[in-house]
């Protein structure tokens, strides 16, 4: 293998891929192509599909997204994507709870989430997997948001699509500041999952429950530009730097979970 060819090749794959505009032109992108807009859970679904099924005899199926890495476990990862993945994709209760992953060492679950986090990545670069967000957005908020709640069903009905969700405090300050509150003038970009750049990818790990700061999950408040915005309530005295705030549209992993001290669990389940 030729490494700078296929360092090259890789550099010239985002700089197609990339791609930035008006919302207004975002809008005529979901036209075409409803499914960018689709929340998290859709879009794992999608992925594990994607990598195709496969009919077993007596009516079971394998899924080939996990086929290369995890074995024996054909059963119990049907009833994942069965269970919990697709009816979570089609909006059902099941999305609102947290995916617990207990068993013996060696059985396999950081496995799963690995290549969970992995698969969004290369999946964001695919067609099918693409999304987009409001361009300077620490939490990279679907462009949809920005539909106000009174014309979101006709929007909705007319594009076929879903939108649920609200503006971040950063991104709803950024509209009437830098765009005078019209809509159709907010940047737009393509973005890509990555848990290195910090993108729709979050990972925490508990630590000593004396050094455990919350701040960890949900970002805070930046006192040191406080003299410059005039009070921490103002959102670009915010650091939305939490995992909680990066792993937004994406997977957010929490590991040793029944290990965390008492209030920054109670946060993380609520």
């Amino acid at each position: 293998m030729d490494f700078f060819k296929r360092l090259e090749e890789h550099r010239s794959l985002e700089k197609q891929l990339a791609w930035e505009g008006s919302f207004q032109d975002y809008l005529q992108i979901v036209r075409l192509r409803p499914y960018v807009s689709q929340l998290a859970h859709s879009r794992i679904y999608e992925m594990i599909k994607a990598a195709g099924v496969e009919q077993l005899d007596g009516g079971n199926k394998r899924y080939k997204f996990f086929v290369d890495e995890i074995f024996g476990l054909d059963r119990t990862l049907e009833k994942l994507v069965e269970e919990y993945f697709h009816p979570a994709a089609r909006r059902l209760d099941v999305r609102k709870r947290i995916l617990l992953l207990m068993g013996p060492v060696s059985g396999g679950k950081s496995t799963l989430v690995a290549m969970l986090k992995r698969g969004l990545e290369k999946f964001s670069y695919t067609d099918l997997g693409a999304l987009y967000a409001i361009k300077g957005c620490p939490m990279h908020e679907e462009p949809l948001h920005l539909i106000p709640r009174e014309l979101r069903e006709e929007v909705a009905r007319e594009y076929g699509i879903h939108i649920e969700g609200e503006l971040c405090p950063s991104c709803r300050m950024m509209l009437e500041t830098e765009y005078d509150s019209k809509i159709e003038n907010v940047m737009i970009e393509r973005i890509f999952f990555s848990e290195d750049n910090r993108t729709g990818i979050g990972t925490f790990t508990p630590s000593d429950p004396k050094s455990q700061d919350i701040a960890d999950l949900t970002g805070s408040v930046d006192f040191s530009s406080i003299t410059e915005f005039g009070s921490e309530s103002d959102p670009r005295a915010y650091r939305f730097d939490g995992e909680l705030n990066i792993a937004n549209r994406g997977v957010m992993e929490f590991q040793e979970m029944l290990r965390m001290e008492q209030r920054t669990g109670q946060l993380a389940i609520s």
